[in-house]
């Protein structure tokens, strides 16, 4: 409670009123809005009595909306004349607010670049998502024997890559895109046979440095690969047809391909089709819609990593663990607590494979970001003990799905069991959804607000609470903490400050024998941390402690109000490292 009381009284310490130049009454306050470029504000600055509603008018840009405000209170918005009705609610304090603002629409020009097919230009509506997802390019081109593999911000492909599918950051004048092909390998190289629904390629006799598998073969599809076709192949990036439906283990035994590409629509490929470890980069075009916005909701993940995008250049204070770091943080508390920096919430299921998660997060990390890590203590992904991608990773593939050039970035030799996870994912995916598409509840709840976090209130604990919690020691393994540590030192390396502290731990969903490991534990990953250069410990697992009736329906899934408390302590631990920044 201390440190509660503590944090808001801090927040009555408000910075200077920057543009607001009238010298109010003293029983009046000031409130200003800090608009981007594309807002003109009619009536800034204006004064209003303590309690009050502050109304303002503000002229947008073309296909322009306000999607965003960093104000802690409620506040809606009304098309009033032309222009957007801005209200803030009960402002008590002198406040400025600061409008973020989405571009409701992007057009993309898709041109052939040596393909059939006529130029296209689609405008793609940015409601649920603030990157559009781009065409497949099945029904856009083709080219008779080449392969299209992607897109590119430049004809020659010297540009912006874009995966089939996979998502483009909006210009102002919008984004060209050239389709990429590539020419098959000839058929003269390789041995087949005829199924009844196509050709099976059987072996393989050529040399090339880039193998790119025929769709066709003697006007049959291919739509396999047999054991040993590929064995000792010398081919150093393969690519697949949009055809091929399954490739047998051993298919690519003691071949040195270290980068593959494929289509989701392929039924059967397992990592040992590849049995030497070689494969180091995977490429996933798109042809299926999306499944992951109709099933779970981790499919917003591409959304919470898109946050981590449209930021970059920006300080940033980017939260990372598990749902309890996705559920249990306030994330306007935490943005008025370090207004220095900009909050990202990138908190997903603490079950699923954290080892890709933190490589993707490092491709869009900078000088100046803090990362705030609380590693889930009864999760051995999140600990690092296990890299290894499973079925459960469903979850993380209906994130993936949505922007599938993310695992492009993503380095195979620091996982396994990729290609297994991913054919499991597409055995799974029983229907369709769209691009378009946000996951809903049963109740019509989205799971994101602007900074990532969960959106919705949580006043009653639900009757059953699913998940265990462990205070094992065991599951803090020397080789998940070397690997942690090699993360850390690559995110400062980057000129990132890391701090750790812990997410919450249900004490009455601990085993009877493991609630004393709470000192333990601490002591422990204490020891861990501190041996570390390039990371701090800044809590004790002591302060996270709650009981059943303060969580949702998981253990891991607060109610809102403790969901505040926490995150009042999460800032209190980190106000003495991030100083005068702090608020």
């Amino acid at each position: 409670m201390g440190r509660t009381v503590v944090f808001l009284l801090s927040l009555l310490c408000l910075l200077p009123l920057a543009g607001c130049n009238e010298v109010a009454p003293r029983t009046d306050i000031q409130v200003c809005i800090q608009p981007p470029e594309e807002v003109t504000v009619e009536n800034n600055g204006i004064f209003i009595s303590p309690g009050e509603d502050a109304v303002f008018y503000l002229e947008m840009a073309s296909g322009c909306s306000v999607s965003g405000v960093d104000y802690p209170g409620g506040y809606r918005t009304a098309r009033r004349g032309g222009k957007v009705e801005l209200t803030l609610e009960q402002v008590r304090y002198p406040t400025r607010v600061t409008l973020e603002v989405t571009r409701r629409y992007a057009s993309v020009t898709y041109l052939p670049n040596g393909g059939t097919g006529e130029e296209s230009t689609v405008t793609y509506e940015l409601t649920n998502h603030a990157r559009p997802n781009t065409d497949t390019g099945v029904d856009l081109f083709s080219r008779e024997g080449y392969t299209l593999t992607g897109w590119n911000t430049a004809a020659d492909g010297s540009g912006e890559r874009v995966g089939l599918g996979s998502r483009i950051t909006p210009a102002p004048d919008g984004v060209t895109l050239y389709a990429q092909w590539e020419r098959w390998t000839e058929a003269a190289s390789f041995a087949w046979t005829v199924v009844e629904d196509g050709a099976v390629i059987t072996g393989y006799r050529g040399a090339d440095e880039h193998l790119i598998v025929p769709a066709q073969i003697d006007g049959q599809a291919v739509v396999g690969i047999t054991a040993g076709a590929f064995e000792d192949c010398a081919a150093g990036r393969v690519v697949f047809p949009n055809t091929l439906r399954w490739v047998e283990d051993g298919a690519f035994r003691r071949c040195r391909a270290s980068t593959l590409v494929l289509f989701d629509n392929i039924e059967r490929i397992g990592d040992d089709a590849f049995t030497d470890g070689a494969l180091r980069t995977l490429f996933i075009n798109a042809v299926e819609a999306p499944y992951g916005y109709g099933y779970r909701k981790e499919s917003c993940y591409a959304d919470k990593v898109d946050l981590l995008i449209l930021t970059q250049g920006e300080r940033r204070l980017i939260g990372y663990g598990g749902c309890a770091m996705w559920y249990n943080l306030d994330g306007a508390m935490m943005a008025a607590a370090f207004p220095a920096y900009t909050l990202v919430n990138l908190g997903l299921n603490g079950t699923v494979n954290s080892a890709v998660q933190m490589q993707i997060m490092g491709a869009f990390l900078g000088e100046g970001d803090v990362l705030f890590h609380t590693p889930e203590l009864s999760s051995k992904y999140q600990l690092l003990g296990a890299t290894e991608m499973g079925d459960n990773d469903v979850r993380l593939w209906c994130g993936l799905e949505n922007n599938y050039d993310l695992f492009a970035l993503v380095d195979l030799g620091s996982v396994s069991g990729v290609l297994d996870s991913l054919c499991h994912y597409l055995s799974v995916k029983d229907g369709r959804s769209s691009y378009y598409a946000v996951y809903q509840d049963g109740n019509r709840r989205t799971y994101l607000d602007r900074f990532g976090c969960a959106s919705f209130y949580r006043g009653v604990s639900q009757e059953k609470l699913s998940d265990s919690v462990y205070l094992d020691p065991a599951y803090l393994t020397e080789a998940g903490m070397e690997r942690l540590e090699a993360y850390y030192d690559w995110y400062a390396s980057l000129g990132v400050a890391v701090f750790v502290s812990y997410p919450c731990v249900n004490l009455d969903a601990v085993p009877e024998g493991q609630r004393g490991n709470a000192a333990l534990m601490d002591e422990r990953f204490r020891e861990f941390i501190g041996g570390m250069d390039s990371a701090a410990l800044v809590s004790s697992l002591e302060d996270y402690l709650y009981e059943n009736a303060d969580f949702y329906d998981t253990n891991y899934h607060l109610l809102t109000d403790p969901a505040i408390q926490n995150t009042a302590k999460w800032i209190f631990d980190l106000q003495p490292y991030l100083g005068e920044e702090a608020a």
